[in-house]
Order: C-alpha cells, then structure tokens, then sequence
C-alpha cells in the first residue's frame, strides 16, 4: 500500500491553496474557506482549517516536491508569494534542495536528486 494523501492543518485554506497552485504548479481539485484540495502528481494535498477530531495544533511537516529544475521552481514560487528559507543547495544525502515556506508557515522543500 502507498500513502496517497495527506491532510496538513493552515489558518488560511484558500491563500494556501492560491500559493501551491501558482507556486508549484499542483492542480486544484477544491477550494472552499475551510477545506482545499490539490493534486501533486499522485498525492493528495488536503489542507484543513479545522480537524474532524480535535488533536490540537500541528507542526513539523515538511512537502518534498521532486522537480525537473529547482532553481525555476524557486522563481516561480517565490514570485507566487513563497519565501525563500534556504537554497538551492546541495545536500550530503544526494539531492538539490530549496526550503520555501507559504501561509500558515507550510513548508515546501523543491528538490530533485543529483549525483553524489
């Protein structure tokens, strides 16, 4: 079996899913005030204001996405409103890396593998 969504908890649901849309190129597949939806090629990226079960605030989670070219990805991310935490670098464990952060502090780290 394959994980083949995730659900990431953000104050701003519709200012979220404008960012990862233009910014990363992900299809929107909803988009209400509480509750939006995108495609990134195979996985599901559900964004909720609110969760069924209270569990509290989350953190900590970090969107890999797997590009052709990093440093187009950054123009077009931080053109979109992203902003730049970090890179394009690369990475001792064998990948070109950059670290954006978009509302709600959701975190997308653009990448793609490299020779080591």
């Amino acid at each position: 079996m394959a994980v083949t969504a995730i659900d990431v908890q953000v104050d701003d649901v519709s200012a979220a899913v404008a960012l990862l849309s233009a910014a990363y190129g992900w299809a929107v597949t909803a988009d209400e005030p509480g509750f939006g939806e995108l495609l990134a090629g195979d996985l599901r990226v559900m964004l909720s204001r609110d969760a069924m079960v209270d569990w509290g605030r989350t953190s900590g989670v970090i969107l890999h996405d797997y590009v052709d070219d990093v440093a187009t990805t950054v123009e077009r991310a931080v053109a979109a409103g992203a902003e730049l935490l970090m890179g394009p670098v690369r990475t001792d464990w064998g990948t070109e890396s950059a670290y954006l952060r978009g509302p709600g502090n959701l975190i997308v780290d653009v990448c793609r593998d490299v020779p080591r």
